[in-house]
């Protein structure tokens, strides 16, 4: 049995989660925590991280470290996806983190996102048959990449993300009143071209915590241990629900967290946008993502017999953690 963790920093929350290992690819969660802290704010339409996000991320990953510890972890990854890729001051960000809890935050590429998504959907999706179109959204770009059994076969990541919908709107208030005209507006060079040699897409897979609020609103249940099926027609009644509703309504009346209410439309117009291009009339939701792969990635390394390094949790920290 081997315990590791993952940190995954996304630009609307930033999740942590704990996983025992018996095999490569079985694993059971222990604990996992989601901290509603979006590091996206101001950072696509100001250019950096302000400091009382910081500061709240600051005090999620003390949360993280002691968890780490009491849980005994053996290795662990902290990924940091656009928001904190693209931040100006992000060094500073990143000192800040490993000077107060040990831990180093890494900001990944979107290629490398994406790799980590192929990852976690193909421990649960038989990917053998047809071509897939696997569509992993943020809160500041949506991972787009083509793949089959042998692998992934292209790529792109597109500044395309919930957060960064929501505030360049606000900032272009004066030229865009709608939301659904804004996000149309900017879906419009997101295109799925197939390399050379290979026939286009026979199948669709969503990831990213929205699609999986919406497979639950459109199916009124989803399992987290199963892959759901959910077709195109019920996600379009979705968005046309979302689309009469204000945001205090979609959290008082679909139960939906306030970080959820406000960018989940946007998010179910961009999974529309890629389900119309590809044409299965069906969307997999496996409900997996970012953090899954970086469990799996971290695994793999660990029980590898000459695994150079996923990070262990034992490297003490640069300065006290209390």
């Amino acid at each position: 049995m081997t315990r590791v963790a993952a940190i995954d920093a996304g630009s609307n929350a930033i999740r942590f989660v704990v996983a025992d290992f018996d095999g490569p690819l079985s694993y059971t969660i222990v604990h996992k925590v989601r901290e509603p802290i979006r590091l996206g704010h101001n950072v696509f339409t100001q250019g950096g991280l302000d400091e009382d996000t910081m500061d709240l991320a600051v005090a999620a990953f003390r949360l993280f470290r002691r968890h780490i510890d009491a849980l005994g972890v053996e290795r662990f990854r902290a990924v940091a996806t656009s928001a904190t890729r693209e931040a100006a001051n992000r060094d500073m960000f990143l000192d800040r983190i490993h000077v107060r809890t040990g831990i180093t935050l890494e900001p990944i590429s979107g290629k490398e996102e994406a790799r980590l998504v192929h990852l976690a959907v193909g421990s649960r999706v038989d990917l053998s048959e047809g071509r897939w179109i696997l569509v992993d959204l943020g809160g500041g770009s949506v991972e787009v990449s083509l793949v089959d059994e042998t692998g992934i076969l292209w790529s792109e990541s597109y500044q395309v993300g919930t957060v960064r919908l929501l505030e360049t709107l606000t900032a272009a208030r004066g030229c865009h009143d709608s939301l659904l005209a804004w996000v149309r507006l900017q879906l419009r060079p997101l295109t799925i071209p197939p390399p050379n040699g290979y026939p286009g897409p026979t199948a669709f897979a969503a990831t990213g915590g929205n699609i999986e609020a919406i497979a639950g609103l459109a199916l009124s249940y989803l399992d987290p241990l199963k892959i759901a099926i959910l077709p195109s027609n019920r996600l379009d009644a979705v968005i046309h629900m979302l689309s009469e509703m204000t945001v205090p309504e979609r959290i008082h009346e679909l139960q939906l967290r306030p970080d959820r209410a406000d960018v989940i439309l946007p998010a179910a117009l961009v999974y529309r946008h890629f389900a119309h291009m590809v044409g299965t009339g069906q969307v997999v939701v496996p409900s997996v993502g970012v953090k899954e792969g970086v469990l799996l990635d971290v695994a793999a390394r660990a029980m590898a017999p000459t695994s150079p390094d996923a990070v262990s949790a034992e490297s003490p920290p640069t300065a006290p953690r209390g």
